[in-house]
């Protein structure tokens, strides 16, 4: 099992350039394809905007500019994968917003999604601060989120932590991590539940069963089971600072995305807080 095709997102953002390196490094070290798409956006304006005839050429000037855009983040993306050393890569200009372009048109025929943390500084006409969410959901696919600041291993990480609470939302995303778990010196599976929190999913020792699963598939492995008292994402992120791992493997919206709106989770934290890129499957 590999990753053979590798889809990244396209942008003019600053996050642009090191999102394709991470994603190149990736297509080198799994002889994959990459694909790089750039979404176009729409011009939103209501329609008083620009009275009488001048609406229509004005809409059309607009969408003309942010195809150009479009076409400005794709010569990039082919000069940086040439410069890089990647042999295999195609890349796309859509229509519309990245969260559909990339969720329902690209990334469901694909086997990762390389996007970025939303940056708080910096807007786009083509996608918004929820696009890792809704590639997450709406794809079915892992989806590789890194972080807007700081720097991370663009290549597979040495030392990755998973967190593992049995859930459905965990197994796919312990499986879609397996190309990168197998290339890991070290890989640490931690349970953070209290006793109290436990139940029978996990059997008698918490962690064992997926730690013996990793185990038949080559994987370095140490499991632990942590009782954090503290929220299970913000342990998650304090843990990997403690062990230095590259990368955080976890399943995504194991509640619902209200639940965690009203009152936080896993998924949200990661998303928006860690450091370290995230590798994650609903």
């Amino acid at each position: 099992m590999g990753y053979k095709t590798i889809l990244v997102h396209l942008d003019a953002s600053r996050l642009a350039q090191p999102r394709v390196a991470a994603a190149a490094a990736l297509a080198m070290q799994f002889d994959a394809h990459l694909i790089g798409l750039a979404p176009t956006g729409w011009l939103l304006m209501p329609s008083e905007a620009v009275p009488g005839l001048g609406l229509a050429a004005y809409e059309a000037a607009a969408m003309r500019e942010l195809q150009e855009q479009a076409q400005g983040c794709v010569a990039s993306f082919e000069e940086q994968v040439r410069r890089l050393g990647v042999t295999s890569y195609e890349a796309r200009i859509e229509e519309g917003f990245a969260e559909e372009a990339l969720a329902a048109l690209s990334a469901r025929y694909c086997d990762l999604t390389v996007v970025s943390q939303a940056n708080p500084e910096e807007a786009s006409l083509a996608s918004s601060p929820g696009l890792p969410q809704e590639v997450l959901m709406q794809s079915g696919r892992p989806l590789l989120v890194l972080p807007f600041a700081g720097s991370y291993e663009v290549a597979p990480a040495s030392r990755v932590l998973v967190g593992w609470n049995a859930s459905r939302e965990a197994a796919r995303a312990m499986h879609d991590a397996l190309p990168l778990l197998k290339k890991a010196a070290h890989v640490e599976v931690v349970v953070f539940e209290t006793p109290e929190d436990l139940d029978l999913r996990h059997w008698q020792l918490p962690g064992a069963d997926i730690g013996l699963w990793l185990a038949r598939h080559g994987v370095t492995v140490n499991v632990r089971h942590v009782p954090a008292k503290v929220a299970a994402g913000e342990a998650l992120l304090s843990h990997a600072a403690d062990i230095n791992a590259g990368l955080i493997v976890a399943g995504g919206y194991g509640h619902s995305r209200l639940r965690e709106a009203v009152l936080g989770g896993v998924t949200r934290t990661l998303l928006r807080s860690s450091p370290v890129p995230v590798l994650m499957s609903h």
